[in-house]
């Protein structure tokens, strides 16, 4: 893959979604550190200072070599990791904390939405069973690396170059984390594994369909959790922001065939996978895919936006006719 030079209103736009993304990600940590003060709820960071001084230094070089134009790929490699890391880890403790608001689970709704539109998740999870274990051996990597999948795919765009899309797809991460984590502050669940005979979860892989109960139980049912940094996982189950994830890497290819059809063939795997591995309902999916192209087409908008700002100061800069005479 080639990188190519970008035009002045490419940069801009860059520019304007890397400003954004940090504004974005100030806004999750306050927002956290607000949950937690309210909550008063224990924070341990014990066991997250490497993982800490890791991102605190991503962003560090981002920062340095930002107008090193050698350093560009860089800059922008260095940024866009630490922007999404560190807003993970926010919107992460955002997930986790939100519980302790003690909102009515969601579950009962999620599942009649699923049953009123005809998808029974349970049967289908049935279905795949019935088909061999060999299943879960392809989905099961499709659905655990999609974040690793994501951030390789930053890195990749960075360092071909590809500015406005590897800014557009850390804006539009944590815009729509933050978007999700709202949403699910309103409508807590547990997920699909809740409906599901206990034969049926005897015979799927073991955690599969209620990895983060463990979590989940501790903050909406305990009595004085705490907060511990380096378990913040995702304790979500609508909207899926696994979906999320998946197509905003479907997202970063379109002008390149070849990683767009490879996006594709592991978006439909990964999407299919979140009904066992995450215990996800139907409904979660399909909230996650509105989520993502709010924040996609807003993203659209910006780029515009952008370019037409800075059509006007190149027209306006240019000398009047009476001046030129």
């Amino acid at each position: 893959m080639e990188s190519k030079a970008l035009s002045p209103a490419a940069d801009r736009t860059a520019d304007r979604f890397r400003e954004l993304s940090f504004w974005l990600l100030l806004a999750s940590a306050v927002i956290a550190a607000a949950l937690a003060a309210a909550l008063r709820i224990r924070v341990d960071p014990t066991g997250s200072t490497l993982v800490e001084c890791l991102v605190a230094g991503l962003l560090l070089a981002s920062r340095i070599w930002w107008r090193r134009t050698e350093h560009q790929r860089m800059a922008d490699a260095c940024g866009t990791v630490g922007v999404v890391a560190l807003s993970g880890m926010a919107c992460g403790a955002i997930a986790m904390l939100e519980l302790r608001l003690h909102f009515p689970l969601a579950d009962a709704m999620l599942y009649s939405a699923d049953r009123a539109i005809g998808i029974d998740g349970i049967a289908i999870v049935d279905w795949l069973l019935r088909l061999g274990h060999w299943v879960f051996w392809v989905m099961a990597p499709a659905y655990n690396l999609t974040i690793p999948i994501f951030f390789v795919g930053l890195i990749i765009l960075a360092w071909i170059g590809e500015r406005v899309e590897a800014w557009r797809a850390a804006f539009c991460f944590v815009g729509t984390l933050l978007t999700t984590c709202l949403i699910a502050m309103f409508t807590p669940a547990k997920g699909l594994g809740l409906w599901a005979p206990a034969t049926l979860l005897e015979r799927l892989p073991e955690q599969a369909m209620r990895t983060f109960w463990h979590h989940f139980d501790d903050f909406y049912f305990g009595a004085q959790p705490v907060l511990r940094m380096q378990v913040v996982d995702g304790v979500i189950s609508f909207p899926s922001f696994h979906a999320i994830v998946g197509f905003l890497v479907l997202a970063m290819w379109p002008p390149r065939p070849l990683p767009c059809a490879a996006a594709a063939a592991w978006l439909a795997i990964m999407l299919v996978a979140t009904l066992p591995g995450g215990g996800h309902y139907f409904v979660d999916l399909l909230a996650g895919f509105f989520v993502w192209a709010a924040w996609f087409a807003l993203s659209r908008w910006i780029e515009q936006r952008a370019a037409a700002a800075h059509s006007a100061s190149a027209v306006s800069a240019l000398p009047s006719p009476s001046a030129s005479s």
